[in-house]
């Protein structure tokens, strides 16, 4: 009889979690480990680009991250990164200085590709993100 429970129990709980949806993950975490307050620019980089340069994107901005903190950016179009990444290669992240980018932000953006320089720059594949748990850690762990 208890084989009988045991051996339901375990039917029952396969087809729950078979019946359960994908979870999606809504959110790249990115942490700022460093002693400085830095600014990151995200660049989501379509599939029919083959590679691109390491520059600042005009018109996107970027977001201030305060020392021991993090910011979580959501997914593109709110259906979760997996889906996301049907139509993206990868993403990229700009690292940049506050106080630089500060300084140059109402500029003309040659002038910020010119005296903004990029402290990091990250160009991660969906694999990449699944290994690193969705996290992004600054300045890079070995």
């Amino acid at each position: 009889m208890k084989q009988l429970i045991a051996a339901i129990s375990l039917i029952t709980a396969s087809m729950l979690l078979y019946a359960c949806p994908k979870y999606e993950v809504d959110y790249i975490t990115f942490v700022n480990k460093s002693e400085k307050w830095i600014v990151c620019q995200p660049f989501s980089i379509p599939r029919h680009f083959i590679n691109t340069d390491t520059l600042f994107r005009c018109g996107i901005g970027a977001i201030g991250i305060l020392p021991d903190s993090l910011y979580k950016f959501s997914s593109l179009n709110h259906s979760g990164w997996e889906t996301d990444f049907r139509a993206i290669s990868h993403m990229q992240f700009l690292v940049m200085d506050t106080e630089t980018y500060s300084k140059y932000i109402a500029e003309p953006c040659d002038t910020i590709r010119k005296y903004v320089p990029i402290l990091h720059r990250y160009q991660l594949t969906l694999e990449d993100l699944q290994r690193m748990n969705w996290t992004v850690v600054y300045p890079p762990e070995k």
